[in-house]
This record gives structure tokens, sequence and C-alpha cells, in this order.
């Protein structure tokens, strides 16, 4: 089972995409990468790219604005913060997404040191009330990635910060996680291929070691 999610961040030689897309899940596009190539470029680095395309825009506005954005960036999934609420603007944009068939995936806690999950209930009341296709929690913070997993026993739980953020490979999914989102130790390393393959199996070697972990 492939438990990678490539954090496309920087630009990769597409035949090193098309090769490492046989160890990840998805591949995840945020601003960095729409920035520098645009949309048309991303569209064409990922050619022939199989894997699903999580678009990592936080999302954090009003209904329709955030409707106008997702529909002009082709994608499997979208991430968007819990935090603005439901009524006007992820109610609309669930609504949306539902019908193109596209997955929403709500932010409920971030992987850098200076995120507060003091409001986290609220956060929790959100994703209950939009019920999206999955949650964003961080690998760095054990301890609410074990509560947003009790909280959301089914739903797909992906989760940043592996590498240079500090988390271990397997660690989140032995936390209750999915998938880990990987980028610069990826796409920095002078072989990404064969970091990819290192990684997956330090997630296996891993998985084995701890109890609970998801699809043992």
């Amino acid at each position: 089972m492939n438990r990678i999610i490539l954090a496309l961040d920087e630009v990769i030689q597409r035949d090193k995409i098309m090769q490492i897309q046989e160890y990840i899940y998805a591949v995840k596009i945020g601003y960095p990468l729409l920035l520098q190539l645009g949309v048309g470029g991303v569209n064409e680095l990922l050619s022939g790219v199989k894997v699903k395309r999580i678009l990592d825009l936080k999302l954090a506005d009003i209904g329709n604005t955030m409707i106008k954005i997702v529909s002009k960036i082709p994608g499997d999934g979208v991430i968007a913060h819990a935090f603005i609420g439901v009524e006007g603007a992820l109610d609309e944009l669930k609504r949306f997404l539902d019908s193109t068939g596209e997955k929403l995936y709500l932010l409920l806690s971030m992987s850098h040191i200076g995120w507060n999950d003091s409001f986290y209930d609220y956060l929790k009341d959100v994703a209950n009330e939009i019920k999206p296709y999955g949650i964003v929690a961080p690998a760095t913070r054990s301890g609410i990635l074990q509560k947003i997993r009790h909280d959301f026993p089914s739903l797909e739980i992906i989760s940043p910060g592996v590498g240079v953020q500090g988390s271990l490979p397997g660690d989140a999914l032995c936390n209750g996680a999915d998938y880990e989102i990987i980028g610069r130790s990826i796409y920095s390393s002078l072989d990404p291929i064969g970091k990819v393959k290192e990684i997956s199996k330090l997630q296996e070697e891993r998985i084995l070691e701890c109890k609970g972990a998801k699809g043992r």
C-alpha cells in the first residue's frame, strides 16, 4: 500500500515524477508550484501522471470566491481551512465539489510550532456539520492527531510534517493517519526516486513496530 503524498512545492523533472508515482498515493499541489508554473504549466508537468491530485490551496474565503478558484484548477481533492465556518463558506464549497466529484479535505490543525489547538472543538463542530471526505492533521503532534482520529474514525486523514519538520516516516501512520505528506525530504534529495523508496520502507518498518496503524 502506498502511504506517501508527494508535496510538489518545487519542480521535479517529469520523468522522475513518472517513476516516483509507483510509490505514492497522490501529489499535493500548492501555491509555490502554481505561482512558478501557472495552471497550464502544472497540468503539463503532471501530464500522464496517474495518481490523485490534491490541491493544497488552504482556502479561507466566502463560498463564491472559493468556488471561482477551484473551478479553474483541476484536481481530485481540495484543502480548505475549517475555521472559516459553514454558512456562506464551506457549505457552498462542499456542494460545488460534490457536483464535480472532487473531495474536500478540511484543515483542523497545522504542523508548525505556532499553531494553537485551543479552538479545536469549534473546528471539530464545523467538520461534523460539513462532513468532508478527509482531514488534514499534523504528524508533528501525536496527541492532536490521535484525538482527531478518535473523533473522526471513518474519515481519511493526511498528515504533513514528516521529514524536515521533525516527524519520522511512519509515526503519523501509527498515530491514526492514512497517508503522510512529504515534500522537501524528497524533492531536495539528489536521488528523489531512491528517497521515496527509502521512506516507503521506513514507513512499513515503523508500522510493524506499532499497534493500531491502519492498513496493517
